[in-house]
């Protein structure tokens, strides 16, 4: 007799890695297709110092230096560096799932590592950042370091990456902050010096970060930036429209305003967009939370206890990140990207005894209510987790119903075999 719990996992296992599949689709779609410099994804990776010190100008720079003395594709050369950020960050969480005995079915959902593979958004600085920010928490964990190294190699990586795009500090920053700061109130019981200690370990990438805002650019700078790429290219400069470039000339408060709008008082279908951020983060926090605790081999691998842990260190990154989802940007799938990836960074690297202590008390408890609360009202179960999995999306940008279907699971499994059989059928009408 056929044990229905078996037949169930071989099922979910099956469209497990038929989603798999599809997002590599997706990936060798996009790695071959040209965008050009006017793109969103290319022109992000052009901000350069050609038209003064700015904001994200650093990887650009670094990109204009050799393009001036060799002769390169430098789209080819992004779309490499985004590739093997890419796989490096997904190799490194599949290698620590693995090793604490995790599912990996929660890596390749919308708001976990594939969200911005999910669309061309992978060729954009997301992964490279999150694979500084891996480097950056194995770096910290190191023991036998002595803490002027940690001092200077964290410190060289983060303002590297804050200099190449400024998000980084706020989901790496404050928590470092306060990682620092229990390792030194480990040492001694005066909070005022841990406090200063912890902010000077932390100062030189503090200041980066404060430099890049004051250094925001302007259309001048921008303009200066995309004629630079013309002018190496040998092609004549053009009015700057609409890409990555143009957006570091946009106005402060128009920007602030523009993001709230879209954030939400968006309507599509009739729908406001308050109501979309009121479902998702439930739906993507019960998944997040319980996709582990439902799909364990052994009972011991990831207890109730790990899992509010794991919920504080979101809770903390998800406050972090607020200006992200509210008045800075409107790439939802990125920024959930950012919040999964980093809260799971820091869960995965950083020792147990240290993360189940090392932030204010208050977000440990916070975590446990708000879980009792969810388990009270939806007991988690393989069941309804699966079927959660399967349908539940994340909008690319801005609040969109048919980004949200486009990214779920069931979606992409679909769209793998209509791909096909669109073929067949374009072939067949073309013989009436």
């Amino acid at each position: 007799m056929i044990n229905k719990s078996d037949f169930h996992t071989k099922i979910f296992n099956t469209l497990f890695i038929l989603f798999c599949l599809s997002l590599l689709s997706v990936f060798f779609v996009n790695l071959f297709s040209h965008y050009g410099y006017g793109s969103w994804q290319v022109s992000e990776f052009l901000i350069n110092y050609q038209g003064g010190f700015v904001r994200r100008g650093l990887m650009g720079e670094i990109l204009f230096f050799f393009a001036k003395y060799f002769d390169y594709n430098v789209e080819w050369a992004i779309k490499i560096i985004c590739s093997v950020s890419l796989f490096s960050v997904c190799a490194f969480f599949v290698r620590a799932f693995l090793k604490k005995g995790y599912t990996l079915y929660l890596l390749p959902l919308c708001f976990f590592c594939s969200g911005p593979l999910m669309y061309d958004a992978w060729i954009k600085k997301d992964y490279l950042m999150l694979l500084f920010f891996i480097a950056v928490t194995l770096i910290y964990t190191q023991k036998k370091a002595p803490l002027f190294l940690k001092f200077l190699f964290i410190n060289l990586l983060s303002v590297f990456i804050i200099l190449t795009h400024e998000v980084f500090a706020l989901f790496t920053l404050p928590i470092l902050f306060f990682l620092f700061l229990h390792d030194f109130r480990n040492e001694q019981k005066c909070i005022f010096t841990s406090i200063v200690q912890s902010l000077l370990v932390l100062l030189p990438s503090a200041l980066a970060f404060i430099i890049v805002i004051l250094n925001s650019g302007d259309m001048n700078v921008a303009q200066a930036i995309w004629n630079s790429w013309h002018i190496i290219s040998g092609l004549e400069p053009t009015e700057l429209t609409g890409n990555s470039i143009e957006a570091i000339g946009w106005d402060s408060l128009w920007t602030v305003k523009f993001h709230l709008k879209l954030n939400f008082l968006v309507e599509d279908n009739y729908i406001l967009s308050i109501w979309y951020w009121i479902i998702t983060f439930p739906l993507v926090y019960y998944i997040t939370m319980n996709a582990l605790l439902v799909f364990n081999t052994h009972s011991n691998i990831y207890t109730p206890k790990d899992r509010n842990i794991l919920a504080a260190i979101w809770i903390f990154q998800f406050i972090c990140l607020i200006p992200m989802f509210t008045i800075l940007s409107i790439d939802y799938v990125r920024i959930f990207f950012y919040l999964s990836t980093t809260t799971f960074g820091i869960f995965l690297i950083v020792p147990k005894e240290k993360i189940q202590t090392f932030l204010p008390s208050l977000f440990y408890k916070a975590a446990d209510k708000i879980n009792t609360c969810f388990d009270k009202l939806f007991t988690p179960s393989k069941s309804s987790m699966a079927i959660l999995m399967l349908i539940v999306g994340v909008s690319f940008s801005t609040f969109s119903i048919r980004t949200i279907v486009m990214s779920t699971m069931v979606y992409r499994i679909l769209l793998l075999f209509s791909q096909p059989t669109i073929m067949i059928k374009d072939i067949i009408m073309s013989l009436f």
